[in-house]
């Protein structure tokens, strides 16, 4: 993780427009994975290690504003709460059966096996709960601790500063907005890449309100760093930047065949 200073007030990209170089260099282009995608991948089908190694792949280019890492450690705790629920549910009632066929040999065999149905389904959840409990035994998490932990990818910390402009934006009503009345993670997410990135930025996102709203972003984004923004729900658009092909994980995820 290279931790990334973010520019003081009254200096750096937010407060003035920054016209676009004219260079013959290839423009430096930053990627950001919003929390969902992340979190999304507790309830996939497909294996998560695959998919990390895609986004790994685009290390020199990903940034983080802190308030992901955040999201993402005190949402996943819910998520894997949700699938541990899920899976106690599957616990099947106690099989009774009527006296003519109680002492068939079958009837027997078939409540050892509910019995032993049980036993594992309560093993599993057991398993969830350790992973709620302990982060080292989560593989998304520890992939998704590898990830923001790589000496290559930025992380932007949230400043005060940061945090009243956020809370600005969500009384002007200005996107992207938070579905929360009380919370402002959108809102800071997008003033800390503002702030802090002078270059083209590709958005990886699920959530509506950045697509809802790609206009006003769009030109927000160009008048405040002098980059282009572009805004999708598939990181294989971004692995267009490193050459790579996505995976077959990767490609089902997003909904490929």
């Amino acid at each position: 993780m290279r931790e990334v200073a973010t520019p003081a007030a009254g200096t750096g990209s937010g407060n003035h427009y920054h016209a676009p170089v004219l260079s013959s260099a290839v423009r430096m282009t930053a990627v950001c994975v919003d929390t969902n995608l992340f979190l999304e991948l507790y309830e996939s089908y497909e294996d998560p290690g695959e998919i990390f190694v895609d986004i790994g792949a685009l290390a020199e280019h990903l940034v983080f504003p802190d308030i992901i890492l955040d999201e993402f450690l005190r949402n996943r705790s819910r998520v894997l709460d949700r699938i541990a629920d899920d899976v106690r549910k599957r616990k099947t009632e106690e099989f009774l059966v009527p006296s003519i066929i109680r002492e068939n040999p079958k009837t027997a065999a078939l409540q050892r096996a509910g019995e032993e149905y049980n036993r594992a389904v309560g093993a599993l959840y057991g398993d969830i709960e350790s992973m709620i409990a302990e982060p080292d035994a989560d593989p998304v998490t520890r992939a998704f601790t590898d990830l923001s932990g790589d000496p290559a990818v930025r992380v932007f910390h949230r400043t005060d500063e940061l945090v009243t402009r956020a809370h600005r934006r969500k009384l002007l009503g200005n996107p992207p907005k938070s579905t929360g009345t009380d919370t402002i993670g959108d809102e800071l997410i997008w003033e800390t890449l503002l702030l802090n990135l002078e270059e083209d930025l590709i958005f990886v996102t699920r959530d509506q309100t950045y697509r809802y709203h790609t206009t006003y972003l769009v030109q927000e984004y160009r008048d405040r760093t002098g980059g282009d923004l572009t805004i999708t729900d598939r990181i294989s658009d971004a692995l267009a930047l490193v050459g790579r092909p996505p995976s077959p994980a990767l490609v089902r995820f997003e909904g490929g065949e």
